[in-house]
């Protein structure tokens, strides 16, 4: 089907579901669902980086299993920034800021996603917020140099194994530099993903939960430069 069909197919299959809001949205006045029973489609929106298309369409993760994930981290998260791969409207950002992080940075390259992330973040106002400095950066993380800091790495599986293959080479080259305290969560890794984490050399899987669907990482020990 044509593009242009394809879009209009879209927008009048989802009328019925215009009036639609999550839970999470009605309760923080924001607005992190996606427009098409759910999803956010990449292919509607103006993405200037080549990598869109090994993008996966935007879907926000349930508050439940989000918090399960972090939940399953054995760390205090005092001390440790939180980044988001594919961060989209950022709801992810919203809940990782009910935990006492020292930092939350989403990472996304459609600048439509970013700036609702940015009007999200602006209108989120909860009393039991624990972290309050969020940013949304409008960044293929392809290209992202990581902080030298301890660090949380987020993917809600965001992107194909070619683009993500890209990132855990820089993720190692950056630990190989200046080994720190590292956690990276997958949720939803299917066969190719879980062949690059196993092959990369310098993570090693710390937890794994089968009902949600989710695995944990940490950095291997004795990595130094």
């Amino acid at each position: 089907m044509p593009g242009g069909l394809l879009k209009e197919y879209r927008t009048a299959n989802a009328v019925r579901k215009l009036n639609y809001r999550s839970e999470f949205d009605q309760k923080n006045g924001v607005n992190t669902d996606g427009e098409h029973g759910g999803w956010t489609y990449l292919s509607d929106l103006d993405i200037a980086s080549p990598n869109w298309v090994d993008g996966i369409d935007y879907l926000p993760i349930g508050p439940e299993r989000f918090n399960q994930v972090l939940a399953s981290m054995d760390i205090s998260f005092e001390g440790h920034t939180f980044i988001d791969f594919g961060s989209g409207k950022g709801r992810a950002l919203l809940l990782a800021s009910e935990f006492p992080f020292r930092r939350i940075i989403g990472l996304e390259f459609s600048s439509e996603l970013h700036h609702t992330a940015e009007e999200n973040i602006r209108q989120y106002h909860s009393v039991t917020q624990k972290c309050k400095k969020i940013q949304s950066l409008n960044f293929d993380f392809v290209r992202f140099a990581l902080p030298q800091e301890p660090l949380v790495l987020f993917f809600h599986h965001p992107c194909r194994e070619r683009v993500l293959q890209q990132v855990l080479k820089r993720v190692g080259q950056s630990l190989l530099a200046n080994p720190h305290p590292l956690y990276l969560a997958y949720v939803f890794p299917g066969p190719g993903e879980e062949k690059l984490f196993k092959s990369c050399g310098f993570l090693k899987e710390s937890l794994r939960n089968p009902d949600l669907n989710f695995v944990i990482f940490q950095r291997k020990a004795g990595l130094h430069s």
